[in-house]
């Protein structure tokens, strides 16, 4: 079917930057190396997730989905808060170490944090012994969550594989073969 393809050129041709994968809260960067700061610079990602930024450290930890086509784009990333010095301008980075997982989600998709919650509600359901629930049991095998949030640019959020037109619109009927 040619309408397909037809709409695939319509959606390069009207989409946005967002529209096309890219995200404004990521942003390349050039670092030197706090171990050795006479080594040349690497490239590492600053991430701003509600107001906070976070620095990558070292490749990805886990980016076996992200170059799939019909994939999330998942990557896992060991990384650093980001405060910036008063008065002169540069920043510092904490001493702890978190992971962020950065994914592309579907409109309808729930957030780790939500599936978590879910988990621990049916589980808290069923006692295990001495008065605890077996969500009481489960909870040291679980992720700690500093922030579970979706992207949002504009006011809007950001939802992968939306397109930025109707093509089903009437008006584009000698447009697009049906």
């Amino acid at each position: 079917k040619p309408n397909y393809l037809i709409q695939f050129f319509l959606f390069i041709i009207t989409a946005n930057a967002t529209q096309l994968g890219y995200d404004p809260t990521v942003k390349r960067r050039q670092v030197s190396s706090p171990d050795s700061p006479d080594s040349p610079p690497v490239i590492a990602y600053e991430y701003e997730v509600e107001g906070r930024r976070y620095l990558t450290e070292g490749g990805p930890i886990s980016e076996t989905a992200a170059y799939h086509i019909t994939s999330r784009a998942t990557r896992v990333w060991l990384v650093r808060e980001i405060f910036n010095r008063p008065g002169d301008g540069k920043h510092s980075l904490s001493d702890d170490y978190f992971v962020l997982r950065d994914a592309w989600l579907y409109s309808d998709a729930k957030l780790e944090s939500e599936i978590r919650n879910d988990i621990f509600e049916r589980l808290s359901k069923i006692a295990a012994e001495e008065g605890k629930t077996l969500a009481d049991a489960a909870k040291p095998y679980f992720m700690t969550f500093k922030k579970d949030w979706r992207v949002e640019f504009d006011g809007k959020r950001d939802i992968s594989f939306e397109l930025p037109l109707d093509y089903s619109d009437s008006s584009l009927t000698g447009l697009v073969p049906t």
